[in-house]
């Protein structure tokens, strides 16, 4: 027989609802997606260790994993809003996790040109070209021909991974600007994608893809140390953007990244709260200018040089599950089928 617990759950009695008492969550809650919490320890009939003889590790994981699985960005971000608090996000509910295949299959998608681009010096939804070629006497990876029209070849990347893992491990960031570690830093993330995509387990769980994950960990602790408070005054306003531009989307690449690697190797990805609020400029058509001439058209269409920074929230709420005029582009489309899942990965093939 389960055990039986000695009162309603939080969630039941500030609603002023029957609670029906389970684990891991009551019927209403595991219903509604809520947090489940109660005053007392499970009790039963038998004999069992006091809590306070749990051993400190087991203590700290029950707190830090949570027992909901979300099928949508949508609701795990409405559970991980509740979770906020004047002095943070309470740790002690744990990460909100999300699961949907169909979802996950519908993004994939949209990350399958990505190591070929990267590679290509071209730009990905995550990172300017202009970045990629700035930085090329420095590139852990060597530029592939631009003429190859052909699709990702993931034979290709994985012999590139296999001849440039050691150069990737060796590299000195330190000694490397901002912009030549951008670069390096996108060209790791494509072989991680790319790695991702192949879906061989045999190979992406080798003891040579553990260390470029554990690489992608701490140069991602070094993005985020030196990220510079101002640029050159020497740069054009549109050279200035477009590094500007590609920080603020790297935030978004390590995200996404972290997902995958979640899905690879858990099959189901954590939500990080905190995300709905990273911004980016989603002006249509800024992104994808390759000269500075056609950036400054496309900027005067829409009547300001200065950034117009949105929210990935302020973005998401802006509209439906369809592709918005004046905010269009790779990575737009990106955040929208990650959160409304197939309903706009119809609207984007319609568009």
């Amino acid at each position: 027989m389960p055990p039986s617990l000695r009162k309603a759950c939080h969630a039941c009695t500030a609603a002023k609802r029957r609670c029906r008492p389970q684990l891991p969550q009551c019927t209403r809650c595991s219903e509604k997606g809520l947090s489940c919490t109660y005053d007392l320890e499970p009790v039963s009939n038998s004999q069992t260790v006091a809590p306070s003889c749990l051993p400190a590790n087991q203590e700290n994981l029950r707190q830090l994993l949570s027992t909901c699985i979300f099928d949508s960005m949508p609701s795990a971000h409405m559970f991980a809003i509740q979770l906020y608090t004047p002095q943070g996000f309470d740790v002690r509910h744990g990460l909100p996790r999300v699961s949907n295949f169909e979802t996950f299959t519908l993004a994939s998608e949209h990350l399958n040109n990505i190591p070929l681009l990267t590679f290509q010096h071209k730009s990905t939804p995550f990172v300017h070209a202009q970045v990629l070629s700035a930085a090329k006497g420095y590139s852990a990876v060597p530029l592939l021909k631009t003429g190859d029209n052909s699709s990702p070849d993931m034979a290709t990347i994985f012999r590139l991974l296999e001849t440039e893992r050691q150069r990737l491990l060796s590299l000195k960031i330190q000694e490397l600007s901002f912009v030549e570690f951008l670069a390096a830093f996108h060209e790791l993330a494509a072989i991680l994608v790319a790695s991702f995509l192949e879906r061989n387990r045999k190979a992406v769980m080798s003891s040579d893809f553990e260390d470029l994950v554990d690489l992608f960990t701490d140069w991602t602790k070094h993005f985020h140390s030196i990220l510079p408070e101002t640029l050159s005054s020497e740069l054009s306003a549109w050279q200035a953007w477009v590094i500007a531009e590609t920080a603020r989307r790297t935030f978004f690449c390590t995200i996404t990244v972290g997902c995958l690697l979640d899905i690879l190797q858990h099959g189901f990805c954590y939500y990080r709260p905190g995300v709905e609020s990273l911004p980016f400029d989603p002006r249509t058509g800024l992104w994808e200018a390759n000269t500075e001439g056609d950036w400054e058209a496309t900027v005067a269409t829409h009547g300001s040089k200065e950034s117009n920074l949105m929210s990935w929230c302020e973005f998401i709420e802006s509209g439906g599950p369809e592709p918005r005029r004046q905010h269009d582009g790779a990575l737009q489309r990106l955040l929208l089928v990650g959160h409304f899942g197939k309903a706009a990965a119809d609207a984007q093939s319609k568009a």
